[in-house]
């Protein structure tokens, strides 16, 4: 009489299926958890060419990364908002820009000497409002 193959569950088997179940759950996690870059698709603002003419550019937004530098709203009330000069390095050197934070933005507390992306848009007056901004 012929004897029967036992079929078990292998170490190589559990193995297997650990990791799948290890991949999937990552995959899942990733895909509950994941974030979206705001700040996506939006054109970076040189420099030099904001320097030269910011008035032309009044009304596109655009991202900036740079350093804060200093506070220039000194004596201004709080409710007008508060304006910083943020250092923005680029391929022919660094430079300064005035930034402008509205008084009703409730996003990240800025700090002097920290670095940050800023989502601005640009105004008639040629400084830069903040619509969002990420510490980095």
């Amino acid at each position: 009489m012929a004897r029967r193959a036992q079929s078990s569950l292998r170490l190589s088997h559990l193995l297997g299926l650990v990791a799948v179940l290890a991949v999937l759950g990552g995959g899942g996690y990733a895909l509950l958890h994941r974030t979206t870059d705001t700040m996506t698709g939006v054109q970076e603002l040189g420099a030099s060419e904001y320097l030269e003419d910011a008035t032309a550019l009044s009304g596109n937004i655009y991202k900036i990364e740079g350093i804060v530098d200093d506070r220039l709203d000194q004596g201004w009330r709080q409710a007008d908002g508060r304006l910083f000069s943020v250092q923005v390095s680029d391929g022919s050197g660094s430079s300064f820009v005035p930034v402008w934070v509205p008084p009703d933005y409730q996003g990240t507390n800025i700090q002097r000497g920290q670095r940050y992306t800023f989502k601005v848009r640009v105004l008639e007056s040629g400084v830069l409002e903040v619509l969002e901004l990420l510490k980095v």
